[in-house]
Protein backbone atom coordinates (compact mmCIF):
# COMPACT_ATOMS: atom_id res chain seq x y z
CA UNK A 1 0.00 0.00 0.00
CA UNK A 2 1.55 3.27 -1.48
CA UNK A 3 1.32 6.08 1.95
CA UNK A 4 1.41 9.62 1.15
CA UNK A 5 5.40 9.73 2.36
CA UNK A 6 5.94 7.99 -0.97
CA UNK A 7 4.27 10.03 -3.04
CA UNK A 8 7.45 12.62 -4.27
CA UNK A 9 9.99 10.05 -3.87
CA UNK A 10 8.00 8.13 -6.17
CA UNK A 11 7.87 10.87 -8.80
CA UNK A 12 11.05 12.08 -8.52
CA UNK A 13 12.00 8.37 -9.52
CA UNK A 14 9.60 8.38 -12.36
CA UNK A 15 10.94 11.89 -13.56
CA UNK A 16 14.48 13.15 -12.33
CA UNK A 17 14.44 16.48 -13.61
CA UNK A 18 12.07 17.75 -10.95
CA UNK A 19 14.57 17.29 -8.37
CA UNK A 20 16.14 20.71 -8.82
CA UNK A 21 12.57 22.51 -8.43
CA UNK A 22 11.68 19.88 -5.71
CA UNK A 23 14.97 21.18 -3.65
CA UNK A 24 13.30 25.00 -4.16
CA UNK A 25 10.12 23.65 -3.55
CA UNK A 26 11.37 22.34 0.16
CA UNK A 27 13.56 25.25 0.49
CA UNK A 28 11.08 27.56 0.45
CA UNK A 29 8.51 25.57 3.02
CA UNK A 30 11.71 25.36 5.44
CA UNK A 31 11.02 23.11 8.41
CA UNK A 32 6.95 24.35 7.67
CA UNK A 33 4.86 21.77 6.95
CA UNK A 34 4.01 21.80 3.14
CA UNK A 35 1.19 19.11 2.61
CA UNK A 36 0.46 16.75 -0.12
CA UNK A 37 -1.46 19.26 -2.13
CA UNK A 38 1.42 21.47 -2.53
CA UNK A 39 3.73 19.12 -3.07
CA UNK A 40 1.54 18.11 -5.72
CA UNK A 41 0.50 21.58 -6.91
CA UNK A 42 4.93 22.05 -7.57
CA UNK A 43 4.88 18.46 -9.65
CA UNK A 44 1.79 19.11 -11.52
CA UNK A 45 3.09 22.93 -12.57
CA UNK A 46 6.04 21.09 -13.19
CA UNK A 47 4.52 18.78 -15.58
CA UNK A 48 2.16 21.22 -17.43
CA UNK A 49 5.51 22.93 -18.22
CA UNK A 50 7.29 20.26 -19.42
CA UNK A 51 4.54 19.63 -21.84
CA UNK A 52 4.78 23.09 -22.96
CA UNK A 53 8.50 22.67 -23.41
CA UNK A 54 7.72 19.51 -25.49
CA UNK A 55 9.61 17.31 -22.84
CA UNK A 56 7.15 14.62 -22.69
CA UNK A 57 9.93 11.50 -22.43
CA UNK A 58 8.95 11.05 -18.81
CA UNK A 59 5.47 10.99 -19.05
CA UNK A 60 4.74 7.37 -19.54
CA UNK A 61 6.53 7.18 -16.05
CA UNK A 62 4.77 9.85 -14.52
CA UNK A 63 1.16 9.04 -15.01
CA UNK A 64 2.08 5.13 -14.57
CA UNK A 65 3.05 6.62 -10.87
CA UNK A 66 -0.41 8.44 -10.49
CA UNK A 67 -2.15 5.73 -12.07
CA UNK A 68 -0.08 3.44 -9.62
CA UNK A 69 -1.36 5.95 -6.30
CA UNK A 70 -4.33 5.32 -7.47
CA UNK A 71 -4.47 1.79 -7.75
CA UNK A 72 -2.37 1.15 -4.82
CA UNK A 73 -2.24 4.07 -2.71
CA UNK A 74 -4.24 4.23 0.53
CA UNK A 75 -7.70 6.60 0.51
CA UNK A 76 -5.59 9.54 1.71
CA UNK A 77 -3.09 8.90 -1.72
CA UNK A 78 -5.76 7.94 -3.59
CA UNK A 79 -7.54 11.36 -2.94
CA UNK A 80 -4.16 13.01 -3.32
CA UNK A 81 -3.99 11.52 -6.92
CA UNK A 82 -7.25 12.74 -7.88
CA UNK A 83 -7.84 16.06 -6.38
CA UNK A 84 -4.08 17.07 -6.27
CA UNK A 85 -2.14 15.49 -9.47
CA UNK A 86 -5.18 14.91 -11.91
CA UNK A 87 -6.84 18.28 -10.89
CA UNK A 88 -4.08 20.16 -10.46
CA UNK A 89 -2.93 19.21 -14.40
CA UNK A 90 -5.98 19.49 -15.57
CA UNK A 91 -6.79 23.33 -13.65
CA UNK A 92 -3.22 24.78 -15.07
CA UNK A 93 -3.26 23.00 -18.52
CA UNK A 94 -6.92 24.87 -18.67
CA UNK A 95 -5.43 28.31 -19.03
CA UNK A 96 -2.75 27.06 -21.65
CA UNK A 97 -3.23 27.38 -25.37
CA UNK A 98 -3.21 23.22 -25.47
CA UNK A 99 -5.88 23.09 -23.11
CA UNK A 100 -6.03 19.88 -20.78
CA UNK A 101 -6.49 17.06 -22.96
CA UNK A 102 -3.38 16.24 -24.65
CA UNK A 103 -2.65 14.90 -21.30
CA UNK A 104 -5.26 12.05 -21.95
CA UNK A 105 -2.85 9.67 -24.09
CA UNK A 106 -0.71 8.83 -20.74
CA UNK A 107 -3.57 8.33 -18.60
CA UNK A 108 -4.39 4.15 -17.30
CA UNK A 109 -7.52 3.24 -17.01
CA UNK A 110 -8.00 4.32 -13.45
CA UNK A 111 -6.85 8.04 -14.08
CA UNK A 112 -8.72 8.44 -17.00
CA UNK A 113 -12.03 7.64 -14.94
CA UNK A 114 -10.66 10.30 -12.36
CA UNK A 115 -10.43 12.69 -15.04
CA UNK A 116 -13.13 12.35 -16.52
CA UNK A 117 -15.09 12.77 -13.25
CA UNK A 118 -13.06 15.81 -12.81
CA UNK A 119 -13.81 17.54 -16.06
CA UNK A 120 -17.90 16.09 -15.25
CA UNK A 121 -17.45 18.13 -11.89
CA UNK A 122 -15.99 21.55 -12.69
CA UNK A 123 -17.96 21.80 -16.86
CA UNK A 124 -19.52 24.60 -16.76
CA UNK A 125 -18.21 26.12 -13.24
CA UNK A 126 -15.65 28.77 -13.24
CA UNK A 127 -14.31 28.60 -9.34
CA UNK A 128 -13.78 26.61 -6.81
CA UNK A 129 -16.54 27.96 -5.19
CA UNK A 130 -19.47 26.98 -8.15
CA UNK A 131 -17.94 23.35 -7.46
CA UNK A 132 -18.84 23.39 -3.66
CA UNK A 133 -21.98 25.37 -4.42
CA UNK A 134 -22.79 22.76 -6.94
CA UNK A 135 -21.91 20.11 -4.63
CA UNK A 136 -23.98 21.17 -1.58
CA UNK A 137 -26.67 21.35 -3.33
CA UNK A 138 -26.68 17.94 -4.86
CA UNK A 139 -25.79 16.75 -1.70
CA UNK A 140 -28.92 18.89 0.22
CA UNK A 141 -31.41 17.12 -2.59
CA UNK A 142 -31.46 20.43 -4.65
CA UNK A 143 -31.88 22.76 -1.67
Amino acid sequence: MITKEQLSPLLLEACPEFYLQWQEHLAWWGDGPRGAFNDASEFSHFVVELYGLNETRHFPAIFGQIENFLTDGDDEVKGVATYGYLEDIQNISSHRPHGMDVFTPWLGPKSLKAWNHLKTVWAEKSSLMDVVRSELKNTEGGA
